[in-house]
């Protein structure tokens, strides 16, 4: 059996090596020669994985029997395309077209009544939008059409603030979409879609920074109660209408989440592969007892003879957090394995050291290099009052 990757990033490495555990080949294929997932694959093949034609070229003659779902942003596009060509069990090359496509998602879920807000395509080489024309209440928010991981994103509170600190910048040689704020708390889950079911892994609540750039810094696991239940049950129905809408069918998802005023699901966005920021590899395993790309390889692979189950076993308390200090030059990093004998501290690690000037948070990849720590305790009060002690830990001196 084989297993192919498109795209070799870091985050693949776990994909890669739940595949080879179960018995597959893999055959990795990124257009970076350096890509860490090549030389972790069994065969690997630098093509530009923006190009179908290019990848099916390779993939002919290395047919796959799964494509290994990984974190990866608009090229999650070619998976699609591959399903589609050889039949495989996955995402179609419409629904990841429409979960990439921040215009083309939104346009097709608020036909349903699944997205409650406004949206605007401000076109790459536009020259001329003013605030005054657009019919929205503010803040907004706007971002690239395509892409992920924060990039771009920022909130403006009045028309002015958009007038001022984007539209006078125009064009870009990108398109981008201005779109309604909705207030609330925000959420990110994991999920699964078989033969078109909703199944939720798990949720996690989030840990934002203030606006305007409101990058995660931690998210916690949150469990089904009394309390709670009916916004769970709220979020199963809502997130089920979306898979419809999109065509997820036999397919991983993780998603952003806002619980809006009303006390109802508000989808941010969503995409058809697992969560990345050592979520889908290590969080989500730990606090729901589901590795979801196991189980989805045993799912799209029937000839392995095993079960896949979606069902989460475990309901733990937990954080992962990351190191979003701002703006600072670091004196001293703790060793973890001293933490460990201190606090609930269940996973570490920190590429941290003394020395280092880290400078303001403002998307995922300006925080997701320093590492994380994961920690369990009996509520959310206690992992924020432990979370904040470990990196007091730290010894740092703030820089102007």
């Amino acid at each position: 059996m084989r297993a192919a990757v498109i795209g070799a990033s870091s985050e693949s490495i776990y994909g890669i090596s739940k595949a080879k555990e179960l018995g597959f080949e893999v055959v990795a294929l990124d257009g970076n020669p350096e890509a860490p997932g090549l030389p972790a694959a069994d065969k690997s093949f630098v093509v530009d994985i923006r190009d179908p034609e290019q990848v099916k070229a390779i993939l002919d003659e290395n047919k796959p029997d799964v494509i290994i779902p990984v974190p990866i942003g608009r090229y999650l596009t070619t998976t699609g395309v591959i399903n589609d060509t050889y039949g495989l069990t996955g995402v179609s090359a419409r629904a990841s077209a429409l979960c990439t496509d921040k215009y083309e998602f939104h346009r097709v879920l608020s036909e349903k009544g699944l997205r409650p807000c406004e949206l605007y395509l401000v076109p790459a080489g536009e020259t001329c939008l003013y605030a005054n024309e657009l019919n929205t209440v503010y803040p907004v928010v706007v971002k690239p059409r395509f892409g992920s991981g924060s990039r771009g994103v920022e909130i403006y509170n009045s028309g002015e603030e958009l007038q001022s600190g984007f539209l006078n910048s125009l064009p870009f040689d990108e398109d981008y979409v201005i779109e309604t704020c909705i207030p609330g708390p925000e959420f990110g889950l994991d999920g699964a879609f078989v033969d078109g079911r909703f199944y939720l892994i798990l949720l996690r609540g989030k840990e934002n920074t203030p606006p305007p750039y409101c990058e995660c810094v931690g998210y916690y696991s949150i469990t089904e109660t009394s309390e709670n239940k009916d916004f769970f049950e709220k979020l199963r129905t809502f997130m089920q209408k979306v898979g419809e809408t999109l065509g997820f069918e036999n397919n991983l998802i993780h998603a952003d989440i806002i619980k809006d005023n009303n006390g109802n699901p508000f989808i941010i966005e969503t995409s058809a592969r697992p969560s990345g920021h050592n979520l889908h590899n290590l969080f989500t395993p730990m606090a729901s007892g589901v590795d979801e790309v196991a189980e989805f390889l045993k799912l799209a692979v029937p000839a392995l003879g095993l079960k896949a189950s979606f069902e989460p076993t475990a309901s733990k308390a937990m954080m992962i957090r990351y190191f979003d200090f701002e703006n600072v030059r670091v004196n001293s990093v703790p060793e973890g394995f001293d933490l460990s004998g201190r606090y609930p501290v269940v996973a570490w690690n920190c590429n941290i050291k003394p020395g280092d000037i880290l400078g303001k948070v403002t998307n995922g990849a300006s925080i997701m290099g320093r590492g994380y720590f994961c920690i369990e305790a009996a509520t959310k009060a206690e992992l924020d009052k432990i979370a904040r002690e470990i990196l007091q830990e730290f010894e740092i001196e703030e820089k102007a």
